[in-house]
């Protein structure tokens, strides 16, 4: 039904056209996609906003796109942002400087460092993952972002994600998700834990549930940067969602949150 978290070539890590993903989109029943392309703060990633974000050739795009799907799909304008704490003004300004429908915050850099590499470091230390959900907790506390990414997926990148415990961080969790309630700040479904060694989408059924219980909204994202990816798992996601409480999936226009039901016909 829905996908917020699609990657395209305007992303250095998709090689996917705009056109192509809302081909497929259209073509495997989607009715609203967002294109979340990444904008990162690091000067040294590849996604680093003052050299490589092209936000005038992603609108010009969907523009396009968007006279193509009139009244097939709804095509979204987002962004990715890479969530690094004490950034917050420059965040904020470049969110300001684009007429974006939603913000997703993420955590991809962790005391400096990828947050791939990094957790492979704290794994083999047997160090933990408390900065992570440190950094997490400030991405929901900002009043940036109209999306929380991918909450718990440390567990992508190690080397035994069987070993992930969940217990050593439920409290900050609990933190996290009373932030997001408290700032009526979305969280995502994402599915592409579905197709990782984790096998089960980020954040887990757990989670999912004491964010239910909380009250909080969810929207779904595929966190595709493949073709093959756009709209993954997504009637699993839906299932899920309604198992642990939830009705109702969100989206956003111009920043504007709207509620729609798990299996409604748009």
């Amino acid at each position: 039904m829905i996908d917020l978290h699609i990657h395209t070539s305007f992303s250095p890590d998709s090689k996917t056209s705009m056109e192509r993903a809302c081909a497929v989109a259209y073509a495997r029943g989607l009715k609203v996609i967002g294109f979340s392309d990444h904008a990162e703060f690091v000067n040294e990633d590849s996604a680093y906003i003052v050299d490589n974000y092209d936000a005038w050739g992603i609108q010009k795009e969907i523009a396009v796109l968007r006279e193509a799907y009139a009244n097939k799909m709804e095509i979204l304008f987002g962004v990715e942002v890479g969530f690094i704490p004490g950034m917050e003004s420059d965040i904020k300004t470049f969110l300001s400087a684009h007429p974006f429908d939603y913000a997703i915050g993420s955590i991809h850099y962790v005391d400096g460092r990828l947050v791939s590499a990094w957790i492979r470091e704290r794994e083999e230390a047997e160090a933990g993952f408390m900065p992570y959900f440190k950094a997490l907790l400030g991405a929901a506390g900002s009043g940036l972002f109209q999306v929380l990414g991918h909450l718990d997926y440390v567990r992508k990148y190690m080397f035994a994600p069987q070993n992930y415990r969940r217990e050593e961080y439920s409290k900050i969790i609990d933190e996290v998700l009373e932030a997001a309630v408290s700032s009526e700040l979305t969280i995502e479904i994402n599915c592409s834990g579905w197709r990782h060694f984790t096998r089960e989408p980020y954040p887990g059924e757990d989670y999912l549930k004491r964010f239910a219980k909380k009250g909080g909204s969810l929207t779904i994202g595929s966190d595709a940067h493949k073709y093959t990816e756009i709209g993954y798992a997504n009637l699993a996601a839906r299932q899920l969602l309604k198992e642990v409480g939830f009705e109702t999936v969100r989206i956003f226009r111009k920043r504007k949150s709207q509620d729609i039901g798990l299996f409604e016909t748009l």
